[in-house]
């Protein structure tokens, strides 16, 4: 079997993709040209860094890691055929993710393919294909799924995954069913911890302009610091729940740059989340000192707070941080919530939450609460159900979330689609009690009478005492070995 075959074969056995547009043949063979690994030297021609990295325009724009240019004189990107190209600037860095836009210089003008950015973000489990590195992975592709998500300030939705490559994998671009770019790929430096950072990173606001020559990046010592990786590395840990790593990288971060306010902010967030707490407050209390203007001091005192149910505490610095930085959307959900809780003014609560929507779109939380808002207090179910279908599509893991989706199908009569949503719920919870007793009565309305009376007597063990009226009403001629005894 020849090379293009064998990667067809995987790719249809492991990820079958029908795009309209163009066949998998075709999405292999054009991303391929997207792609290439970028390698920086110093002055006396040794490497300095490898990473992986595509083009997003046809001009020689593109995306890599900044970090291996932090001690570069030069630079170049090779492409999967094997063609050598100088890399001529680098254009901005996103600190927080320490992605970095280059620009690749033309050889006669030539023009190179590029890679677009979906228009929809990734699902968790979603099956992708990552173009790693071929140093690290058979043919330079690697399937995987997203196994989880997180979301955290500076780089919103992220996903968590898992696969046998390593740091030169780092600016790896995932590609989806469509053929799209829908993710980028950044590891820790030990390689045991692997993100994807969503595109919508690509548009945000926390670039900073470098615009300078690889080769006198050695001149602008302020700049060429952007390029130092342990304040992405640490996110990256954050975002991994790795927060004793975390704490270890923001310490050398700190030690360069004692003045860094969202740093000692940072550091303070991961000690707290390994019960350092004397450590969490020093630095906590030295962040103040430095800016009192950080909203980020705020936001992570209120979630502290809210862990520990000082929900008036936290109430005062969510609205503290809202006063720095005012569509930060996680703080405006948070409030809504807490307000909501108080004082029940549900048409308030309900425009903060699509306030926070507008202020990022991959906020599960903000359609979540809302989805809330209208299931209880609404009857536009619509409305509701796609509330609730993209609450599910960023993160299906928030509570519950199968179970109010599938009350909505149940409240039409859907069952088919209620009982499955029901199965989702209490594989996730398989203590969520009502998803047992309402799954039972889904059950009993298809005259699925043995099913429906194990799951009451599943819901009655759980503390639903009505499933126990059920069974005596409407069980009586299913045998009991059939569902079980109480």
């Amino acid at each position: 079997m020849t090379f293009a075959k064998l990667k067809l074969a995987v790719f249809l056995v492991v990820l079958p993709m029908i795009s309209h547009g163009q066949s998998i043949v075709e999405i292999i063979n054009s991303t391929e040209k997207a792609v290439f690994e970028t390698r920086a030297y110093n002055s006396a021609n040794l490497l300095t860094g490898r990473a992986s990295g595509f083009f997003l325009s046809s001009d020689g724009l593109a995306i890599t890691m900044g970090n291996i240019f932090e001690k570069a004189d030069s630079a170049v990107i090779s492409t999967r055929n094997g063609r050598t190209f100088e890399v001529e600037r680098i254009i901005s860095i996103h600190p927080q993710s320490n992605l970095a836009l280059i620009k690749v210089e033309q050889n006669r003008q030539k023009t190179f393919n590029f890679l677009i950015p979906a228009k929809q973000s990734f699902r968790q489990n979603e099956e992708l294909l990552f173009f790693t590195h071929p140093m690290e992975s058979d043919d330079g592709m690697t399937l995987g799924p997203v196994n989880d998500l997180n979301y955290f300030p500076y780089l919103s939705r992220t996903g968590i995954i898992e696969g046998s490559y390593f740091i030169n994998s780092a600016g790896a671009p995932a590609i989806s069913r469509s053929g799209q770019l829908c993710g980028i790929i950044n590891v820790s430096r030990n390689g045991m911890h692997k993100v994807l950072y969503n595109t919508y990173l690509l548009n945000d606001t926390n670039w900073v302009n470098i615009n300078v020559p690889i080769r006198e990046i050695s001149h602008y010592q302020t700049k060429r610091e952007y390029l130092n990786p342990y304040l992405s590395q640490s996110i990256l840990n954050i975002v991994c729940f790795q927060y004793i790593e975390a704490a270890k990288n923001l310490s050398k971060h700190i030690k360069k740059h004692p003045e860094d306010d969202v740093a000692h902010c940072l550091r303070s967030y991961a000690r707290f989340h390994y019960q350092n707490l004397v450590g969490s407050r020093e630095d906590m209390s030295a962040c103040y000192d430095i800016n009192p203007d950080c909203y980020l001091q705020y936001y992570f005192q209120a979630l502290f707070q809210k862990s520990l149910n000082k929900d008036d505490e936290a109430r005062i610095n969510l609205n503290l941080c809202l006063d720095k930085k005012g569509d930060f959307a996680p703080a405006i959900s948070h409030l809504a919530i807490l307000d909501f809780e108080r004082n029940k003014d549900v048409k308030t609560a309900f425009a903060w939450h699509s306030t926070a929507i507008e202020a990022d779109s991959l906020l599960a939380l903000a359609y979540y609460e809302r989805a809330r808002l209208r299931m209880q207090h609404s009857s536009d179910s619509e409305a509701t159900l796609e509330d609730i279908n993209k609450t599910i599509y960023l993160d299906p893991d928030l509570p519950g979330i199968y179970s109010i989706r599938a009350t909505i199908f149940f409240s039409q009569q859907d069952y088919l689609p209620a009982i499955q949503d029901y199965d989702r719920a209490i594989e996730k919870d398989i203590k969520d009690v009502h998803a047992w007793f309402n799954r039972g009565v889904a059950h009993y309305n298809l005259g699925l009478h043995q099913k429906a009376c194990y799951d009451w007597d599943k819901a009655g063990k759980l503390g639903n005492y009505d499933a126990f009226k059920y069974i005596s009403r409407y069980c009586k001629n299913v045998k009991r070995n059939v569902y079980g005894d109480r």
